[in-house]
């Protein structure tokens, strides 16, 4: 069953792209992503993360919960099961409860532990290639259609960022 929350509006849209468009320091556009996230589609954490094709991995440049998903870390995308085959794709990836989450997720201890049920990922894409993904945790069963396509719509709204992130992160 999915959330109750607000529907993603022109104005939201119109905010982030201004923001990215003004801001110097690319954590202000994140944290704006993140706000409209949890009003949007809804989350108990919620991470950005970029792919380094050089390495094949991902690396996180943004976390709303620094303690447990710090930014600049990594993972092997060869230890991640499917999320990203599909982010290459063009595709959401949907964790929906629990059961799918740990099969899944090698990390789903840390993520049960942190109140998410449920992974959301969705895709950010330019000029056909994969940049990263916006990944949304929230509650078991609680994205619908609706919250797809609000973090699908807010995942495109990170292109300018993403490419735009230093190459190297602390």
């Amino acid at each position: 069953m999915s959330q109750i929350l607000r529907a993603l509006t022109v104005d939201d849209i119109a905010g982030v792209l201004t923001l990215s468009a003004a801001a110097t320091d690319p954590m202000q556009v994140y944290a704006k992503v993140d706000a409209l996230v949890r009003e949007t589609v809804g989350h108990k954490f919620l991470t950005v993360l970029r792919f380094v094709e050089e390495t094949q991995e991902v690396e996180r440049l943004y976390s709303s919960d620094m303690k447990a998903y710090p930014v600049g870390g990594r993972k092997q995308l060869k230890t991640i099961n499917k999320d990203h085959g599909l982010a290459a794709s063009g595709e959401i990836f949907l964790a929906a409860n629990e059961e799918e989450v740990k099969n899944t997720f090698p990390d789903h201890e840390l993520i049960f532990s942190l109140g998410a049920g449920a992974i959301l990922n969705a895709p950010i894409r330019h000029a056909g290639r994969r940049l990263g993904t916006l990944n949304c945790s929230g509650l078991a069963n609680s994205y619908g259609p609706q919250q797809i396509e609000a973090a699908k719509i807010l995942a495109n709204l990170l292109v300018t960022t993403v490419l735009t992130a230093p190459k190297k992160l602390p």
